[in-house]
């Protein structure tokens, strides 16, 4: 493919996200979390509200209100403090979804992680009994659409760590629940894209990592079959996998990826998403 053609390719990568709104990422608010496990050595529902921020912003496809900026905007609205807040604080605060939630269990155990022989300059070798805590945590949340008011879904996911102290075991295990409650939120990133060119076994689709997307990333190639109605109105259509492809390279606005597989000829206009 000439250089001139590649430049085609690109503004019209370009046009199209400028004309849709899929490629913008979507907000959300952790509102703080609240602690019933019953769980005191420790702020358990602090630190896991800052682990759920951190996954969640970690993941590079949404935008996460910090809780500083909600606290500001909240004020400015009214509201005296953020504890407790209601997604209608959520969305005042400007975002999409807003994710509440309990720590329902937090506890830490003690455990002999086994032996470990040290042998000091010109020593004899000694071994000393290495204690290890596990830490283990389990979260019910809920991801609701701030617009609508509408529980996208309400789970329970759990987490367990080991550390070398209690208070490492216990933000350890935190931090395993909050990349299990992202494996779940990312079943609803609302990210679909478009073909727009090919070449051979490269494809051209209108999105790149503003719309979360990441190098490497396999996404399925799909292509719709027909419409679904509901009482005379055409409200979607249904899809029909015809493929996979990895990304190759990304940029803000448009990727380039690989055909992997396809039981089917791919051809431009056939939708592009995340596969389970």
């Amino acid at each position: 493919m000439s250089k001139i053609s590649k430049l085609l390719i690109v503004f019209a990568l370009m046009l199209s996200t400028f004309v849709t709104c899929e490629a913008a990422k979507k907000t959300v608010a952790v509102m703080p979390l609240e602690n019933v496990s019953g769980y005191t050595e420790q702020q358990v529902a602090e630190i896991m509200t800052e682990q759920l921020i951190a996954a969640i912003n970690g993941s590079g496809n949404y935008v996460v209100v910090e809780r500083t900026q909600m606290g500001t905007v909240l004020r400015e609205q009214g509201f005296q403090s953020i504890t407790g807040a209601s997604e209608k604080s959520a969305e005042i605060a400007g975002a999409d979804y807003s994710v509440l939630g309990k720590v329902m269990i937090a506890e830490v155990s003690n455990t002999a992680a086994g032996e470990l022989t040290k042998k000091l300059f010109g020593q004899k070798s000694h071994t000393v009994l290495m204690h290890q805590y596990r830490g283990r945590v389990s979260l019910n949340f809920r991801l609701v659409n701030t617009a609508t008011g509408e529980i996208l879904f309400d789970q329970t996911v759990e987490g367990e760590k080991t550390g070398k102290t209690r208070e490492g075991a216990i933000h350890d295990a935190c931090k395993v629940t909050a990349e299990n409650a992202l494996k779940e939120i990312q079943q609803y990133n609302p990210f679909s894209a478009r073909i727009v060119e090919i070449s051979g076994d490269v494809i051209y689709i209108d999105a790149g990592f503003d719309s979360g997307l990441k190098n490497g990333e396999t996404l399925v190639v799909a292509r719709e079959v027909k419409p679904i109605e509901v009482d005379g109105k055409i409200v979607g259509m249904t899809h029909k996998e015809i493929g996979r492809a990895k990304i190759t390279e990304i940029n803000s606005e448009y990727s380039i990826c690989k055909i992997t597989s396809h039981s089917d000829t791919i051809r431009k206009g056939d939708l592009v998403k995340r596969g389970q």
